[in-house]
C-alpha cells in the first residue's frame, strides 16, 4: 500500500508542475501585446504632386512602428520605391505610406538647352499613343505642290517626347498605349521649334517611333532637307496650264486708301497705299507688283479702291497751279486716270448694240452706252440729286 500511495503522489505532483507551467506562460504572453512591423509614414502632412526628392527624404517621411494588422497590405517598406516619385493623394501626418500612393518620376525633365513645343497631331500621326513621355522619336513633313503632287522629308531626327495630350508621366495603370492623343509636345531647340512652327502651317507632320537602341546609319544635318518625290505619282511630264488658271495668278495693283497728289513712294509707305488684286487679265498699263513704285511719285490723286495705271505716276513731282479766291486757294483740276474697260455686243429688241465697261473700282464695273460716256466719265465727280455721274447714260451693275 504504501509503494502504490507514493505513486500517486508522483504523478500528481508532475501534473501540478506542468499546469504550473502553462499558467506562467499565458501570464508571460499577456504582457508582451501585439505583433509589431516597421513602415514607412508620413511624418507631416505631404500636399498632393509634391514630389519626393531624395535630398528632401527627411523632411516628410520616417520609419514607424505599427501593429501588423493595422498595416496595409501594399505598405511601402523599402525606402527606394519613393524616391524622387511624386504623390498621387495629400497624406496625413502619420498616415502609411502605400505603393499607390506614389507615381513615378514627376514628369520628364528637360535637357539643358532646350525648349518644350506642343503641336497637334491625330492618333495615327503620333504612332497611336504608342510614342509616349520619354520616348524618341523622328519628324516626317509631307506637303502638296501647286501641281498637285506631294514630296516629303524627314525634318528632324531622334527628338524626347515631353508629353502627349496632357500626360507627361506614366503611372500604374496607363497601359503600354496612350488613349485620345490630339497633340504630342517635344524637346526642342529654337531653329527646330521655327522649323516645326512652319512645317506645321504648310503641310502635314508625322511622327515614327524610334527603337531605345536605334542608331542613324548617317549623321542628319539639322537643318539641311533631302526631299523625297512621291514614288506612287506616274511622272508623265509637265501637265498642261488651264488657260484660266494662268490668268488667275495675274495681279494688279491698287489703292488700298486715298493717297494724295506728289506722294514720293518709297519702302516705308508704299505697302500702306497699295495693295495687288487678282484679275483674269491685266489692263494696258497697269503695275502687276507694288515693289515697282519705290521711288515714284504720285502725279494724280488716287481714291481708294483705284487701279494704278503708269500714268499715275512719273519720276518727278509735278507743278500744282493754285489760284488764289475769297475761300483759299484751288488746285487745278488734274486730268482722270483712264479705267480699264472692254466692250460688248448684245442684242435688245432683234437690234445689235455695242457697250463699253469701265471697271471703276476692283471687281466692280459700269456700263455705258457708248464711248463717248466713257470717256467722260470721272470717278471722283459729284453725284447728281438723282444719284447719277455726270456722264450721260451710266448703268452701273456689280460683279
Amino acid at each position: 500500500m504504501k509503494q502504490k500511495n507514493l505513486i500517486m503522489l508522483g504523478v500528481a505532483m508532475a501534473c501540478g508542475l506542468v499546469a504550473a507551467i502553462a499558467v506562467a506562460k499565458l501570464s508571460a504572453g499577456g504582457d508582451k501585446g501585439p505583433e509589431m512591423g516597421k513602415v514607412l509614414v508620413a511624418k507631416k502632412d505631404i500636399p498632393l504632386t509634391t514630389k519626393l526628392d531624395e535630398k528632401d527624404l527627411d523632411t516628410w517621411i520616417m520609419w514607424a512602428d505599427m501593429p501588423k494588422t493595422m498595416i496595409p497590405p501594399d505598405a511601402v517598406t523599402d525606402i527606394e520605391i519613393v524616391k524622387n516619385k511624386e504623390v498621387n493623394r495629400t497624406l496625413k501626418a502619420g498616415n502609411a505610406i502605400t505603393i499607390t500612393d506614389v507615381g513615378v518620376t514627376a514628369g520628364i525633365t528637360l535637357p539643358d538647352g532646350c525648349k518644350q513645343i506642343t503641336v497637334k497631331v491625330t492618333g495615327a500621326d503620333a504612332v497611336e499613343g504608342f510614342a509616349r513621355p520619354g520616348s524618341k522619336v523622328d519628324v516626317i513633313f509631307v506637303e502638296k505642290l501647286p501641281s498637285g503632287k506631294s514630296r516629303s522629308a524627314q525634318i528632324l531626327r531622334d527628338m524626347l517626347v515631353l508629353a502627349v495630350g496632357k500626360v507627361d508621366q506614366l503611372k500604374e495603370g496607363t497601359g503600354r498605349a496612350i488613349a485620345q492623343v490630339e497633340s504630342i509636345s517635344l524637346a526642342v531647340t529654337d531653329k527646330q521649334a521655327h522649323l516645326l512652327t512652319h512645317a506645321e502651317d504648310r503641310g502635314r507632320l508625322k511622327f515614327v517611333l524610334r527603337g531605345p537602341a536605334h542608331v542613324d546609319a548617317k549623321k542628319f544635318t539639322e537643318g539641311k532637307i533631302e526631299w523625297e518625290d512621291n514614288p506612287l505619282e506616274i511622272d508623265a511630264g509637265p501637265s498642261p496650264v488651264p488657260t484660266a488658271a494662268k490668268e488667275q495668278a495675274e495681279t494688279i495693283v491698287y489703292a488700298k486708301k486715298a493717297v494724295p497728289l506728289n506722294t514720293l513712294l518709297n519702302a516705308d509707305n508704299v505697302i500702306e497705299f497699295f495693295g495687288t488684286l487678282d484679275v483674269k487679265a491685266v489692263p494696258e498699263g497697269a503695275f502687276k507688283k507694288s515693289d515697282d513704285l519705290k521711288g515714284l511719285y504720285v502725279v494724280r490723286a488716287l481714291e481708294p479702291g483705284q487701279n494704278l495705271l503708269r500714268v499715275a505716276v512719273a519720276k518727278a513731282p509735278v507743278e500744282v497751279v493754285t489760284t488764289e479766291t475769297p475761300a483759299g486757294p484751288v488746285v487745278k483740276a488734274v486730268e482722270p486716270v483712264k479705267l480699264p474697260r472692254f466692250e460688248s455686243v448684245i442684242q435688245e429688241g432683234g437690234v445689235a448694240r455695242r457697250l463699253v465697261w469701265l471697271e471703276t473700282a476692283p471687281g466692280k464695273w459700269r456700263r455705258f452706252e457708248s464711248a463717248k460716256a466713257a470717256d467722260e466719265y470721272i470717278p471722283d465727280a459729284p453725284a447728281k440729286a438723282d444719284g447719277t455721274k455726270p456722264t450721260g447714260d451710266v448703268k452701273p451693275v456689280g460683279n
